[in-house]
């Protein structure tokens, strides 16, 4: 019996390895073995990757500047930056950042300022002039004639702090001196936001991944396999009338505190600090505001727009009794019952006050600066209340309210001391007077609030608004640009040619000025510019100009003339000799030149 179970184990032991001809792999060539099992799905992965980009499928990233078309030595923002953060270009809005160009190399001594944020950053519907950087611009000019300023925006409708942290690489590729943010209203509903329409993704952490990813063949690809045999949506496509407000509200209603809210606020706050991260681990300043809507004067948006149910109802409720609070004087309860009114809404197009706690803990987290432009809206607002008196309508400012905006971060930019310190005080009423907003700006933007206010939310069903007939040229030239019969610099040189041909100095040096800085390589406006001013007796401003004149066109008499003046004016007489010698050796038989040097000299 046990030699019978001797016999039968030993029939079942394995030979050894040596018997059979098999080696053993050591643990060391094991390890290889998983190593290559595991790397060759990736290997695969990038060899296909490698294979599309050889066969050009594909598109590459666009940038957010590119040169200009008319002189490359200067770039603009790159008006299809905003396909980046679609798989399908074909999906994205039309929408853009306003065109402005900047030298592609900083020069030396130039303090230069980026503006990032949405479209009440961007100076809608006003256009360039109004923004938060057409209005800085101006004022830090003035109060620093002697710096060459530069500040750009970048600002876009429709986006969201996905867009900041997305572009924030490339800005500081441009060494900015200071980046300016004020972003917050779009974050649910703009593109990639937790209720868009147009997002990829249904959390913050999944949208981040897209982010990373959509550069990547492979993922194009998919993407496209995706859109072509994924089920086509039952809903209607859009109607080419639907206002952009309509086509981004994916989730009209979103409740105060629900999880859709909060996650919301946490794609916020997590894009902020990595925002700011950037530009701190850069040793970038920068001035981050708070932010500011209409909320006396706009009723909750869910109750025009007929969503929201038993939410708007709560909200239009507190809306109405913050109005019996003001009625009755009590203005601070009003103040709080219409913020609060705001915060019920659920159809968020304004942003929640929780926004700003947010704001002051990344920015105290991350070194930057809070710009209090909320306190500055109320302080300029009756009551402190806030509504139509500064807003045209939900949260975009009106020309008031760009220059208060504009101006809140001049003051935080001048207290940190930023270029330095002004050179010259320019008062607050006459930089306002001197905002470079034309009169067909400012009526185009009227028209563009009609507009906004003819289609939803606003109004239930959209009709196209009839303009009033033209009262005087520049409402003829506005109607015209606003049914896109005429291009802006058209319109803004034939505005141009009708005040000087009636004599209006001002307005026809003031158009003169912004088309001067609109297109900062053209000679002939710097040149123009510099001679309205002085005939404004703006000596100072004329020297801007004609510092800019004669570094495009050195061999220009005119140029050197009209800067000699201004130098003159200055009591400036040294360089202005010197300008005159230019103009000699340029044209020796100049009689002006010749003049004033003669009498300088005595003759």
């Amino acid at each position: 019996m046990g030699r019978k179970s001797r016999s039968k184990r030993e029939s079942t032991e394995v030979p050894a390895a040596s018997e059979t001809g098999l080696v053993s792999l050591s643990q060391g060539r094991r390890i290889v073995l998983w190593i290559i099992a595991l790397l060759l799905p990736l290997v695969v992965l990038v060899a296909i990757e490698l294979a599309l980009r050889a066969s050009g499928y594909g598109r590459d990233l666009e940038p957010l500047f590119v040169p200009a078309p008319q002189q490359p030595a200067y770039l603009q923002a790159n008006p299809e930056v905003v396909t980046r953060f679609f798989t399908d270009a074909t999906q994205a809005p039309r929408v853009s950042i306003e065109t402005a160009y900047f030298p592609a190399r900083k020069a030396s001594g130039t303090f230069r300022v980026f503006v990032q944020g949405e479209s009440s950053a961007a100076g809608f519907p006003y256009g360039l002039g109004a923004a938060l950087a057409g209005v800085l611009d101006q004022r830090l000019e003035r109060a620093f004639p002697s710096r060459e300023i530069e500040v750009i925006s970048t600002a876009l409708a429709a986006v969201n702090s996905y867009a900041l942290v997305d572009f924030a690489d490339e800005i500081i590729a441009h060494q900015p001196d200071a980046v300016l943010v004020y972003v917050g209203h779009n974050e649910f509903l703009g593109i990639l936001g937790v209720g868009s329409s147009l997002r990829m993704a249904a959390t913050p952490w999944m949208t981040r991944a897209f982010l990373a990813a959509r550069e990547l063949r492979l993922f194009q690809l998919m993407s496209s396999a995706y859109r072509r045999f994924a089920a086509k949506p039952t809903s209607s496509a859009p109607d080419a009338r639907d206002s952009l407000m309509a086509r981004v509200a994916g989730e009209r209603t979103i409740l105060l505190g629900s999880g859709l809210f909060r996650r919301g606020v946490e794609q916020f706050e997590a894009n902020l600090g990595r925002l700011l991260a950037k530009y701190r681990d850069a040793g970038i300043p920068v001035f981050i505001g708070t932010l500011v809507s209409n909320e006396r004067d706009q009723p909750p948006l869910a109750i025009l727009a007929n969503v929201g149910g038993e939410a708007a109802g709560a909200a239009q409720t507190a809306y109405h009794a913050a109005q019996d609070a003001e009625a009755a004087g009590g203005f601070e309860a009003a103040r709080e019952g219409y913020a609060w009114a705001r915060d019920l809404d659920p159809l968020r197009f304004r942003a929640p006050a929780v926004f700003s706690d947010a704001i002051a803990r990344v920015a105290a987290a991350h070194g930057a600066e809070v710009v209090d432009v909320r306190r500055a809206f109320d302080d300029a607002s009756p009551n402190g209340l806030v509504g139509a008196n500064l807003l045209l309508e939900h949260v975009h400012p009106n020309l008031d309210g760009y220059f208060l905006l504009a101006d809140a971060f001049f003051d935080a930019l001048v207290a940190r001391g930023l270029p330095g310190r002004p050179e010259i005080e320019v008062a607050d009423t006459e930089a306002r007077a001197d905002m470079p907003v034309s009169d067909v700006d400012r009526y185009l933007g009227d028209y563009k609030v009609l507009r906004i206010k003819a289609g939803w939310p606003f109004a239930a069903e959209f009709r196209e608004p009839s303009l009033p007939p033209p009262a005087n040229e520049a409402q003829r030239l506005a109607q015209a640009l606003f049914h896109e019969r005429m291009s802006w610099p058209d319109a803004q040189n034939r505005l141009r040619a009708h005040a000087q041909a009636a004599g209006d100095l001002e307005q026809y040096a003031s158009i003169t000025a912004i088309l001067a800085d609109a297109f900062p390589f053209v000679g002939q406006l710097q040149f123009e510019t510099a001679a309205a001013r002085m005939q404004q007796s703006r000596p100072q401003d004329a020297l801007r100009y004609s510092r800019r004149g004669i570094a495009l066109e050195p061999r220009s008499a005119n140029q050197w003339l009209v800067h000699a003046h201004a130098l003159f004016a200055l009591q400036r007489r040294d360089e202005g000799r010197a300008a005159l010698e230019q103009v000699l050796a340029i044209d020796p038989a100049n009689p002006t030149a010749r003049q004033v040097l003669g009498e300088l000299e005595g003759r």
